[in-house]
């Protein structure tokens, strides 16, 4: 105690503000006391929003299962793998309850990390199409999803991609975690004239420093400590004549900001290690959540880079913006999941009703993350709203007025399917009735409406 009472408090610090673990510590009342910078790497959540709030309150719809309870009620330390619900991540944590003298709770540490990550697959290469035709709405690679759309705000968007995909100039794509960003970059490749030739992505946030440097401008043989003989050949060179996706670039180090305004510029770049200038013919689309404008006023990220890049700046709704896309997502992703697990897994009118109603802080991706594990853990029958986490009940406030405006949008959208099917099913107006959770008198109407010509 007295050599570490000697260390001064700027060394304790250090230590936790530079941990490649997550640390989270709570007090007794379950207020968040401290929270290092990977909460906000890993999870876009700053920690200065987290630091007085209650623990369960902010932490609830985000990880499950919640182990602090269990920690502080038994008083040892908990061993727990908990799912990070707005990205689908696994986490393995660890809680450990601090005593006082009197074998009271006095904080709970957590240490949180993610299972080993392979540097080598955080990116990924699209190879070129054989064919040149597009859609609005096309296909992106068979392993990974779809543009799925109908709103004017979304559509809209597309529109304006169409028209600058032609050109050269760097796009700069913001949003909110999880809008899709990587896809609509995907897109721009596809609609471009470069989609004959390879679609290159990499996300700057998931590689340290020193291994983002080679990864992107490759190195020369023999350029550091068990660098290989033959050297690396980097992704801005893979990339000659393609498309290269820069994803949460406002991560980028300083010293690569450079040299990469230097690719934008000039065209040219020099590997690690190297003496010999390479010259590249390449489009950046680059994307990120955080405020690269505030980044640049805070001499955090470089403002000529900043302003090279931000030629064409596309922001992305969150999907609470463009809640007419939620049910064609819905459907999407239902068919895929149930296609590929086997399953003939339904929504019931009033799951879908719930989810048009929720806000769905982690957007597509968590929409798509809870329908995969809806369609994994139900066991037949449609889903109804107790199957469904109870975050994303309590989510929407279920009062009547909610549902009834989600529902009323439902049968305005896909009425004439749900009406058809339940009245082919049942044949009786009183059990579409309940089956659709509406009136009898609504029930009539619309049987009458949409149902003649069936018997």
């Amino acid at each position: 105690m007295e050599y570490l009472n000697s260390l001064p408090k700027e060394v304790y610090i250090k230590i936790l503000e530079n941990c490649f673990s997550d640390i989270y510590v709570t007090d007794k009342n379950k207020k968040i006391m401290y929270a290092n910078p990977n909460s906000l790497r890993h999870y876009g959540v700053n920690p200065k929003e987290m630091v007085g709030q209650d623990s369960e309150s902010f932490r609830k719809g985000k990880w499950t299962p919640s182990a602090l309870d269990l920690c502080m009620e038994e008083k040892r330390t908990i061993f727990v793998e908990q799912n990070y619900l707005l990205i689908g991540k696994n986490i393995s944590t660890v809680l450990t309850p601090i005593l006082d003298e009197h074998d009271e709770i006095e904080m709970v540490v957590a240490v949180a990390n993610e299972p080993p990550v392979d540097y080598d697959l955080t990116w990924r290469k699209i190879e070129p199409t054989v064919s040149k035709r597009h859609t609005l709405v096309p296909e992106i690679d068979e392993a990974g999803d779809k543009i799925v759309g109908q709103s004017y705000i979304f559509c809209k968007i597309l529109i304006t991609l169409k028209r600058v995909a032609k050109s050269d100039v760097p796009i700069l794509l913001t949003g909110d975690s999880g809008v899709g960003k990587t896809l609509v970059a995907e897109y721009v490749h596809k609609i471009s004239n470069r989609a004959d030739k390879a679609f290159w992505a990499i996300n700057c946030a998931a590689i340290p420093e020193n291994l983002l440097e080679s990864e992107l401008f490759g190195y020369a043989p023999h350029a550091f400590t068990g660098a290989s003989a033959k050297g690396k050949i980097g992704l801005i060179e893979l990339a000659d004549k393609g498309t290269l996706f820069l994803d949460e670039i406002g991560e980028l180090a300083p010293s690569l900001q450079a040299k990469l305004l230097d690719v934008l510029e000039n065209k040219r770049f020099i590997p690690v290690g190297g003496n010999e200038m390479k010259y590249v013919d390449i489009r950046i689309i680059a994307a990120t959540n955080a405020n690269l404008e505030k980044l640049v006023a805070d001499k955090k990220f470089r403002s000529d880079l900043f302003w090279r890049i931000n030629t064409i700046n596309i922001r992305i709704p969150s999907l609470s913006e463009r809640r007419e896309d939620i049910l064609p997502l819905m459907c999407y992703f239902l068919k895929k999941y149930n296609k590929m697990y086997n399953k003939k897994i339904e929504f019931s009118p009033k799951v879908v009703a719930i989810f048009i109603g929720y806000d769905w802080p982690g957007n597509i991706r968590q929409l798509k993350n809870i329908i995969e594990r809806t369609v994994l853990l139900s066991t037949g029958g449609p889903v109804q709203a107790r199957d469904l986490p109870e975050f994303i009940v309590e989510g929407i406030t279920m009062v009547e007025e909610t549902y009834k405006e989600s529902y009323d949008y439902i049968l305005e959208s896909v009425g004439k399917h749900l009406i058809r099917e339940s009245y082919k099913k049942h044949k009786s107006m009183k059990k579409v009735a309940e089956d659709l959770d509406i009136s009898h008198s609504k029930a009539f109407r619309l049987v009458s409406e949409f149902c003649k010509d069936i018997k």
